[in-house]
């Protein structure tokens, strides 16, 4: 079976250095269990993503880091239905570093075994790192319900002359480096950084209807990063106040997410995020 390299995003260096919480044993819930995994090694990646072009590399979270990750991503976990979970969510593993053709990356899915590849370290913000989680697993949603999302109705909100960079509704390859790859690796260059400015909320841009600069890589990702703020964020519900076009996404998103489950209609949105409004 051939597996094709899923969208993958920035490694985020979001928020300050904090005090390690204490490491998670061998037999604590977080690795038995659960859904969630802290692989060692490569073994879980597909052999043909550890060799050229692709060349897939990780590292080990650290045990320190574990106990922090896991409590991060169990609270993440608990905002979803555990039917969707248990139809589409079988494993979410947690490394300490990330690379696809020699660029550092913060996450990625794996369709077929309906996985889900995180980088977490102690410097992460516990949003960012939960956005990280969000974002990836609408991509797996995406993928596996395809037929059920209204991407004419997604379009209908953008100017009439605009075009994501990638076509389609998923962005994939097979060896070639995807447009978000390519956009993350030219980025890295010229800052020196992360990546992680492409995800900075951007004002002028919600003016357009996009969150920040990296929703207009493809429609997949401007999809990934609306859903990863509409499960996190309280502000999400100013931006759909103030620009029309955020409020269209957000309706068609959790339109998806209603097809999967009807409990995620508006109102448990608003009040996940600000549960003291109706």
């Amino acid at each position: 079976m051939r597996y094709a390299l899923l969208l993958i995003l920035p490694l985020l260096l979001l928020g300050c250095e904090r005090k390690a919480p204490e490491a998670a044993t061998a037999d604590s819930p977080a690795e038995n269990g659960t859904i969630l995994s802290f692989p060692k090694d490569d073994s879980f990646l597909p052999q043909d993503w550890k060799v050229d072009p692709i060349s897939a590399q990780i590292t080990p979270i650290a045990p320190a880091e574990i106990a922090k990750a896991t409590e991060i991503l169990e609270a993440g976990l608990a905002k979803y239905p555990s039917a969707v979970l248990g139809r589409f969510l079988n494993k979410v593993r947690v490394v300490g570093s990330l690379r696809f053709y020699d660029v550092g990356y913060g996450g990625t899915y794996m369709a077929n075994g309906k996985e889900i590849v995180l980088v977490y370290r102690s410097s992460f913000d516990d949003r960012g790192f939960e956005q990280r989680f969000h974002h990836e697993f609408s991509s797996l949603l995406l993928k596996m319900n395809e037929s059920r999302f209204e991407d004419t109705r997604w379009h209908a909100a953008n100017e009439a002359s605009f075009v994501y960079r990638a076509a389609g509704i998923i962005e994939e390859q097979s060896g070639e480096k995807s447009e978000a790859t390519q956009v993350l690796e030219d980025e890295q260059k010229k800052t020196g950084g992360s990546g992680s400015n492409l995800l900075k909320l951007n004002p002028e841009l919600m003016k357009q209807g996009f969150l920040t600069a990296y929703n207009q890589v493809s429609l997949e990702q401007d999809l990934n990063e609306t859903a990863a703020h509409l499960f996190t964020n309280p502000n999400i519900w100013d931006y759909t106040r103030a620009h029309p076009r955020i409020d269209h996404k957000v309706d068609v998103l959790i339109d998806f997410y209603r097809t999967l489950d009807p409990a995620l209609d508006r109102v448990y949105f608003r009040q996940l995020t600000d549960p003291e409004k109706p």
